[in-house]
This record gives structure tokens, C-alpha cells and sequence, in this order.
């Protein structure tokens, strides 16, 4: 008894820790571009927590880096981009991806982008672009919805599908907007037989994204690698050879992440 006591004690602890944990790190998660700046009342407001929990949060993240504190506000920190830049020189999926997508944009003057999953997110990595000044409401850095775009519908049509029907239910439970089961896991169905996806219009106006999955070891997806274009320009490629393109970078990459070791 007293060590099931004492199982149910740690796990209990162990737990209050993970939770404690979470909101600390939540907090980073508060800022935007639409709230690049907070108070100290607004985190204790929107995380749930007393004020004194919140600026013991703040101080916390403040002395390594990741918050400065401004007079009354509170932004992200310098140490965000140390990170951002650990991330573009380090991160495996895209040491193994930039050259092979290099390679594309110049072969096909589409811009060419490398998304991974981030909760119920996409999120694009990193970009070859051929536009110096595209003008994108989906760029590098920003969240796109699982079930919008060709670079989201690409990956996710490849999670197992378990993982699948988890992330649909709790995209349910959080939008009125995610499609029915049905109609979802159709569509994933019809991209895995496929092997890639392509849509027009859905993310950015005018413009047309055809995307493929990228795998690491085991057949995990891992990323997706999208060409993006103006429809006009997307129009002057036979839809089959431009999805061809794609799909063989995507294996490309698979390949050399595959042989890179790292996943």
C-alpha cells in the first residue's frame, strides 16, 4: 500500500512539474505579430495563472534570454534569434533539403518551400525563392491550418492513421470549420495514392503550390517540399511533369536525410 501510495505521490509530482513546465514555456506562445508586445496582467489573463505566477514566469525566461522586459512590456528576446539561426544551419531535414530545392527553383522559376507539422500547424522552415519580394500571406515562420494549402495536405495525408483521425478529432474540437471525417480522410487517401498534392488559391491569392511528401527513416513523413507559383505561371507547366519535378525532389531529399543519420 505505502508504495502505491508513494507511486501515486511521484507521479503526482511528476505531473504538477510537466504542468507547471508547459505554461512556463506557453508563454513564449502568447506573442504574434498581432501581440508583439504584452503586460505583465495580459500573460497572467491569458495563460490562467495569478500575476505573481506570471512574473515569476517572466523573470524566468528573461534571464536566459527568450523575454525582455520593456517599462510595462514584455517581448521576445534576442536569444529567439540564436535559435532561429541554430535551426537554419543545424537542423537535419534542412541541411538535407536546400540544395535539391535550390535546384528546383532554378529549374523551374518557382519558389520552393520546406514545411514540417507543429501541433495542429504547418509551418514553413525554409524557402528558395526566385521572387525577391513575394507576397505571400504564408511565409517561413507562420502557421498554416492542417487541412488548407498543398504543403499541409501533402504531409498530413502521410501521418499513420491513428495519428491521422487524433489530429482531425482535436481539429474538431477546436475549429467549426475542419471538414468532416469523411470528406478529410478521403481526400489524405486520394494524395497518398497520388503521391503528391496541388491547390490553388487556398493560402494565397492568384497562386497555385504542389507539394510532396518528405520521409525520414522508417517512412515517417517528416516535412513536405511544395513549388509555389502564380497560376498563370503554374499554367505553362504540364500539370503531370511539374508534380513529377516535385515528387522526385521530395525523394531526393528523403534520400540524403536517410543517409545524413540524424533521423
Amino acid at each position: 500500500m505505502s508504495g502505491e501510495t508513494d507511486g501515486q505521490l511521484e507521479a503526482a509530482s511528476r505531473g504538477a512539474v510537466e504542468s507547471s513546465l508547459s505554461r512556463l514555456l506557453g508563454t513564449l506562445g502568447l506573442f504574434s505579430t498581432a501581440s508583439p508586445s504584452l503586460t505583465v496582467e495580459e500573460i497572467a489573463t491569458r495563460l490562467r495563472v495569478p500575476k505573481s505566477t506570471a512574473y515569476r514566469y517572466i523573470q524566468e525566461l528573461s534571464k536566459v534570454g527568450l523575454l525582455v522586459r520593456l517599462d510595462r512590456s514584455i517581448t521576445l528576446g534576442p536569444r529567439i534569434i540564436e535559435l532561429d539561426r541554430c535551426i537554419r544551419e543545424s537542423d537535419p531535414v534542412i541541411r538535407a533539403a536546400a540544395p535539391p530545392m535550390r535546384e528546383l527553383a532554378e529549374q523551374t522559376g518557382l519558389d520552393v518551400f520546406l514545411s514540417k507539422l507543429y501541433g495542429h500547424s504547418i509551418i514553413t522552415v525554409h524557402t528558395e525563392f526566385n521572387d525577391p519580394l513575394p507576397h505571400l500571406r504564408y511565409g517561413r515562420g507562420r502557421p498554416v491550418p492542417v487541412s488548407r494549402g498543398a504543403s499541409a495536405k501533402a504531409l498530413v495525408a502521410f501521418l499513420p492513421a491513428a495519428r491521422l483521425r487524433r489530429l482531425h478529432q482535436e481539429m474538431a474540437g477546436e475549429s467549426a470549420d475542419t471538414p468532416p471525417w469523411d470528406a478529410f480522410y478521403e481526400e489524405a487517401q486520394r494524395i497518398r495514392r497520388e503521391g503528391y498534392c496541388r491547390t490553388s488559391g487556398e493560402l494565397n491569392e492568384g497562386k497555385t503550390g504542389v507539394s510532396a511528401p518528405i520521409f525520414g527513416r522508417g517512412r515517417l513523413v517528416v516535412a513536405s517540399v511544395t513549388a509555389l507559383g502564380s497560376d498563370a505561371r503554374l499554367a505553362l507547366f504540364d500539370a503531370e511533369a511539374i508534380a513529377e519535378l516535385v515528387k522526385r525532389t521530395a525523394h531526393m531529399i528523403s534520400v540524403r536525410l536517410s543517409a545524413d543519420g540524424h533521423l
